[in-house]
């Protein structure tokens, strides 16, 4: 594969994977304005504190053997039949250890999440299981390249369950826990769905030793993505114990939207990895640097689109009570993360395809450890937009500590200088967004015209990339 068809691939094929994967971004963006005026801020910040208990507790029982089912399907020998098996067996094994989890919730939910038990951690945690087997399906489906029902499966989990929540609390008029027994029903149902598809069209079959170097190559990844998880959530639980749960929600609205930049460059991985992983090692070095500048100049126009238009968008996603207007610099802070996240994946694509992923286990938590002490040195300023510095802090941690890695473990290399460019482009129109006032018909019309010129540019280098060579 050229570096040319390897960019299309990523940005066309990819594209495909990338509605389901940006599906929670969607979901949120369609409930979330109904939810905060339902519920209130109180009850919001539950919420939030239940969502950052599904999402993270997906990453720490799913084991990361998401990250090594999609791998072992391309590379290793017993291919798509043991991914076949590795789903099964990395499910069974992550339901096992959250019952217990919630078994002994109690104990844990005050000290570690600063909220009490209650019947809505529980569903959360339970759903944390569902979730982990939507994960390992999906990774099972991009070795089969089969983006539609991947498509599918995201849309049940995260859009049906939210509308589940949502009219659970609009019909009996209640609280967070009603909202996130709607969010279990839509990850469990989802997770049938996704082993339906497992089994379907073919048996599961393991080799000798398949498991054991599933979870060597996937358990060094869980502080990884724990880490990555946390970059967001962290944040969230900084703000609720210094400021409060109230403002703890504003701040989870604030990187919801900061964040959906990162989200989105981050599922253009479901086509990203599989294609480095099926070039030719000899010419991996190429199809990285394309794709990479691609995907950076890509993540640029996206993040600067959002830092700039989020005083359109906070008003949409949040009532007046949660001081939208206020919000705007924490949000344009928070994109400037997903312009420097596009150095830390093309990096990493080339530390999973070496095999020698532990350093991840080291680079990540680091990364995270820097920019959270970071975040609680600024949280003493009183200012939300000083803890959101955070966000790019750790991305910035994590691109050089996984270009140090990948110079250690993997022999392909390739010219990190083809994304200053992009990186350029994307501090300054997201940096226009921090600093631009955010009232008044002038400077609103200045920020939807910057926008407008953004998205034509995108438009523009979309069209370059397909075009016939």
């Amino acid at each position: 594969m050229s570096a040319v068809d390897a960019s299309r691939e990523v940005l066309g094929r990819g594209s495909l994977y990338t509605l389901g994967s940006v599906a929670p971004i969607l979901a949120n963006v369609v409930v979330t304005p109904f939810v905060t005026r339902l519920l209130g801020d109180a009850e919001y910040g539950v919420v939030a504190v239940g969502l950052i208990l599904v999402q993270v507790g997906a990453m720490v029982v799913g084991f990361g053997l998401a990250s090594s089912i999609t791998r072992h399907g391309i590379l290793e020998s017993s291919g798509t039949d043991g991914a076949r098996a590795l789903v099964l067996q990395g499910s069974a094994l992550s339901l096992a250890v959250v019952v217990l989890a919630v078994l002994a919730g109690p104990w844990w939910s005050l000290p570690v999440l600063s909220v009490p038990w209650r019947a809505g951690l529980v569903f959360a945690g339970l759903a944390a299981a569902g979730f982990v087997v939507v994960l390992n399906a999906q990774a099972f489906l991009r070795v089969q390249d089969r983006p539609v029902p991947f498509v599918v499966m995201s849309g049940v989990a995260t859009l049906g369950g939210p509308l589940a929540g949502l009219a659970l609390v609009a019909w009996r008029a209640s609280d967070a826990d009603d909202y996130l027994f709607g969010l279990l029903l839509g990850y469990l149902a989802a997770a049938v769905i996704g082993l339906v598809l497992a089994l379907r069209g073919g048996r599961p079959r393991t080799a000798r030793g398949d498991f054991g170097r599933a979870l060597r190559i996937g358990l060094p990844a869980v502080p990884h993505l724990v880490a990555l998880l946390l970059v967001q959530n962290a944040l969230v639980l900084i703000v609720s114990r210094y400021f409060g749960v109230a403002d703890g929600g504003r701040m989870q609205i604030a990187l919801l939207l900061g964040s959906a930049p990162a989200m989105i460059v981050s599922a253009l991985n479901n086509a990203w990895a599989p294609v480095i992983y099926r070039t030719a090692p000899e010419a991996r070095g190429a199809a990285l640097e394309r794709t990479a500048r691609d995907v950076g100049v890509v993540t640029a126009a996206l993040a600067g689109g959002v830092a700039l238009l989020a005083p359109f968008l906070l008003r949409i996603l949040a009532p007046a009570s949660f001081a939208p207007e206020q919000l705007v610099p924490v949000t344009a802070v928070a994109t400037l993360g997903a312009v420097v996240s596009v150095v830390y994946l093309a990096n990493v694509h080339l530390v999973f395809a070496s095999g020698r992923s532990g350093g991840l286990a080291i680079a990540s938590p680091v990364s995270l450890v820097l920019g959270v002490v970071a975040a609680v040195l600024l949280a003493r300023t009183g200012s939300l937009t000083a803890v959101a510095a955070g966000f790019p802090l750790i991305y910035l941690a994590l691109a050089a500590g996984t270009s140090l890695l990948r110079r250690r473990v993997s022999p392909t290399r390739w010219r990190e200088a083809v994304l200053a460019g992009p990186l350029a482009v994307g501090v300054v129109v997201c940096g226009a967004g921090v600093l631009l006032p955010s009232d008044g018909v002038l400077w609103l019309s200045v920020r939807f015209v910057l926008a407008a010129l953004l998205g034509v540019a995108l438009l523009v280098l979309v069209r370059r990339i397909f075009r016939p060579s």
